[in-house]
């Protein structure tokens, strides 16, 4: 009887861990419900900073230098949304995000904090015949106000395309060199054009030189363009993270995220700072911590961060990709960035207030 006993409870044991082991590859893969619905409506949910209320709320308004102002989670009925993996402020109080599916994720926010004018669209010329999920896994998005063009990093076919205001068109696409032999899923993660006009390319896990460092690519300017020069550096992320976005900082410095999964501590996230004389061909970089989510906090899989400038303050907004799991959620974050952090007097230039297109939407 006891053997028998002994036998339960080791079978017990196994079927636990099995079914543990089994609940994290479905947290990392993605388990997707589809709904087949076009509907082009989003709505947010206001949610607790400090999530299921496990800790004083009053003692962590404060994460480091940033104050925490609200969080929402986004919501809608279309089969599309979801997956957002970058995020970019387009003024007028709205954002831009691209997913995992390839698909344009577009709102604003209204005076009362509701969605205003929300869009679901495919990239142009991602889907028909010929196209395969590969074409458009959409990991990164950079934006020129000035021009109103956005450039799009995708996984698997390590390409970055560039886009017309409003993304009426395509104008053009480079698959870098520098780019071939990065892993098929671990691609340009994150993009930021410079104030000087060059753009870096994050590389998500393709290995640098050091234990712990990625590769990176500086462009001497656009990347699309033949005559614009590709040089290697290399970043640090902060140990077990990863980077997921960049956007650039009125001073022309960068604030990157980072995410991190575990378990079963979960996702957590880091927003750091990576200073512009520090990004330069072959050398190693590295952020400057400012900030950390992690349980209690609210986070999820934090991947789309982007910079807003309203009344004379500048907000730092983060979402995150759910993955398009039922057991995640799409999250958007809003923090308030102390103004000596994003403006130091190094370059007057400050996220717009009006771009180029989207007027109609």
């Amino acid at each position: 009887m006891k053997a028998s006993g002994l036998k339960i409870s080791s079978y017990n044991k196994y079927a636990q861990a099995f079914i543990l082991i089994l609940f994290f590859i479905i947290l990392l893969a993605g388990l997707r419900i589809t709904r087949i619905n076009n509907s082009q409506s989003i709505w947010f949910e206001k949610l607790d900073l400090i999530d299921n209320g496990r800790a004083n709320k009053a003692d962590l308004s404060q994460i480091g230098p940033l104050k925490f102002i609200s969080a929402w989670e986004l919501k809608s009925y279309n089969a599309d949304f979801g997956g957002i993996s970058a995020l970019v402020a387009i003024g007028q109080n709205r954002f831009l995000g691209t997913s995992d599916a390839g698909t344009l994720i577009g709102f604003g926010l209204s005076g009362d904090m509701q969605t205003d004018r929300p869009f679901i669209a495919p990239l142009p010329n991602s889907t028909g015949p010929g196209k395969s999920y590969k074409d458009r896994d959409s990991e990164s998005m950079a934006y020129n106000p000035a021009t109103g063009e956005y450039w799009v990093g995708t996984e698997f076919t390590q390409k970055i395309t560039r886009y017309s205001p409003s993304f009426a068109n395509s104008t053009g696409e480079v698959q870098p060199d520098l780019m071939k032999n990065w892993p098929s899923n671990s691609g340009p993660e994150a993009i930021s054009r410079l104030i000087d006009g060059r753009f870096i390319i994050f590389s998500e896990g393709a290995d640098g030189p050091e234990e712990g460092s990625y590769q990176a690519i500086l462009f001497s300017g656009d990347p699309v363009e033949r005559g614009a020069k590709a040089s290697p550096f290399y970043h640090k992320p902060p140990k077990g993270f990863k980077i997921t976005d960049a956007t650039l900082l009125p001073n022309g410095d960068i604030l990157c995220l980072y995410r991190s999964i575990g378990f079963p501590e979960g996702f957590a996230a880091k927003i750091g700072i990576l200073k512009n004389q520090h990004i330069a061909p072959h050398k190693m970089s590295a952020s400057k911590i400012i900030a950390t989510l992690s349980p209690p906090l609210l986070v999820d899989n934090m991947e789309g961060i982007t910079l807003t400038h309203e009344n004379g303050r500048f907000y730092i907004w983060i979402i995150s990709d759910n993955n398009f799991n039922i057991w995640q959620r799409t999250i958007l974050m809003k923090f308030e960035l102390p103004a000596n952090l994003a403006h130091d007097g190094t370059h007057s230039k400050k996220p717009v207030d009006i771009v180029p297109g989207f007027q109609s939407m």
